[in-house]
């Protein structure tokens, strides 16, 4: 059975994430791409420090976008 792993959130709760996936490193191609594709996603994932969305950018190292908390 496939476990999914934990990471701790802006809030220091401990949230389930579906990726195991490497982070890239800051200024590579994947890591850029990634901090791109990311931020474009709708919701209120920039205002709430819970959401996954929010956690998986804070572990890439993306760069905060408009409206970000």
């Amino acid at each position: 059975m496939y476990k999914l792993p934990k990471i701790k959130s802006g809030t220091g709760k401990i949230i389930k994430v579906s990726s195991k996936v490497k982070v890239g490193k800051p200024g590579s191609a994947r890591q850029v791409s990634y901090c791109a594709r990311s931020g474009k996603i709708k919701g209120s994932w920039k205002t709430n420090k819970n959401s996954k969305n929010y956690s998986q950018r804070r572990r890439w190292k993306c760069p905060k976008v408009y409206g970000e908390k």
